[in-house]
């Protein structure tokens, strides 16, 4: 199997991916490695499912929590107007979830983020920035 985030994983168990903002139970949470929405991130299981189906209904259940727990720090954290939440697996059909808060004065604010993809890297995060939004959004998932 070549599947991106399943390397994603491995790097992270071997210390060589940067982005980890946070290890739950049954995923990990990761920093976007672009930031054209401020706070993005993305919650990608620790084991290779394709479906949420697919999942046993225990892991399941505990992924749900994990992704509420993800998605309410970043909301406290971040303070958007919407937060956008979305997993397709089409391109990789690894698990995993995409947070994309939204603010106001986003650029086609009513349209989903996807429709500015071509922008994204335009908006790669610095070191510096990557571990400043980490530390404040570890720092809210350990208060709740």
């Amino acid at each position: 199997m070549n599947c991106p985030l399943c390397t994603r994983v491995s790097h992270t168990l071997e210390n060589q991916y940067p982005y980890l903002i946070f290890e739950f139970e049954n995923s990990y949470l990761y920093l976007g490695e672009h930031q054209f929405y401020r706070g993005y991130s993305v919650l990608v299981t620790k084991e290779h499912f394709r479906e949420m189906t697919d999942l046993p209904e225990v892991k399941r259940e505990a992924l749900f929590k994990e992704m509420m727990k993800a998605h309410l720090a970043l909301e406290k954290v971040f303070r958007p107007k919407k937060m956008n939440m979305c997993s397709l697996g089409n391109v990789v059909d690894h698990v995993h979830w995409h947070f994309f808060p939204r603010y106001a004065n986003d650029p086609d604010f009513k349209n989903p983020p996807w429709l500015q993809m071509h922008l994204f890297d335009s908006a790669k995060v610095s070191p510096q920035e990557r571990d400043e939004l980490i530390k404040i959004i570890k720092a809210q998932l350990l208060s709740l």
